[in-house]
């Protein structure tokens, strides 16, 4: 193997460890909204309870609530270059394998930019009559032109059964600090899993301490998923350093 590979997964597993050791609190992030649920809607359809799942969310996983689910939803600037993504752990039939399934928007720049040209604004003073509902209009027109692309890869057991209790442990234990401070345009990420009969979820604008780590960590799977090098062996490193003493 080339050295020079091996060299950048040995310092990405350093500074994912080094990141996870420290204070896991949420101080100087943004809102959250972490939230218990039934995981099915009632006893009579068993349908599964998808409330609390936004559009994009809907989009890329509205058919059932899987035990472990991740959404990336950037700025508007970060976007054109890291899209709106996510990726869910689903188990076969037998609950003896495991799959991770990534989505992710592949033409957020040319759906934006055909959007703004529908319904174009006018001058810079955005809170005009017109150009509120010009952005309205861009925010719909641009859910309805958005391509999704999916990607499906057979995981370990290993890695679906630690990033679960990884991602139990991250939600349980979650505190924030202090109040948030005031933020234009940031990234929201969001951690759902299936616990039992309930559904767990915890949603958050600029994420800081444990969940940007466990963000940063999605975020580098799906990028790998995306250039076709998943290495479970950095990720199970990771998750190994993470929260280790709850």
């Amino acid at each position: 193997m080339n050295k020079k590979v091996l060299l950048i997964g040995f310092l990405w597993i350093i500074l994912i460890t080094f990141a996870f050791s420290q204070n896991g609190e949420h101080v100087d992030g943004g809102h959250f909204i972490k939230r218990i649920e039934y995981n099915v809607e009632s006893k009579i359809t068993l349908d599964h309870n998808l409330k609390s799942k936004g559009v994009i969310q809907k989009m890329f996983f509205g058919d059932f609530n899987a035990p472990v689910e991740f959404y990336y939803l950037p700025s508007s600037e970060a976007a054109y270059w890291e899209p709106y993504s996510g990726f869910r752990i689903v188990s076969g039939v037998s609950h003896k394998s495991y799959s991770i399934e990534v989505k992710y928007i592949s033409n957020y720049a040319e759906a934006t930019k055909e959007a703004q040209k529908r319904y174009p604004t006018i001058g810079n003073n955005l809170t005009t009559a017109h150009n509120r509902e010009a952005l309205i209009n861009q925010t719909k027109e641009s859910l309805k032109l958005y391509k999704i692309e999916t990607l499906l890869f057979p995981i370990s057991n290993q890695l679906a059964e630690r990033m679960y209790k990884k991602m139990i442990s991250l939600i349980d234990n979650f505190k924030a600090k202090g109040a948030p401070p005031l933020m234009v345009d940031g990234e929201w990420v969001e951690f759902r899993i299936v616990v039992e009969d309930e559904l767990w979820s915890l949603y958050i604008y600029v994420p800081r301490g444990d969940s940007l780590k466990m963000s940063d960590l999605c975020r580098q799977i799906i990028r790998d998923a995306r250039e076709n090098k998943l290495d479970e062996s950095k990720y199970m490193a990771a998750l190994n350093a993470f929260i280790k003493n709850k």
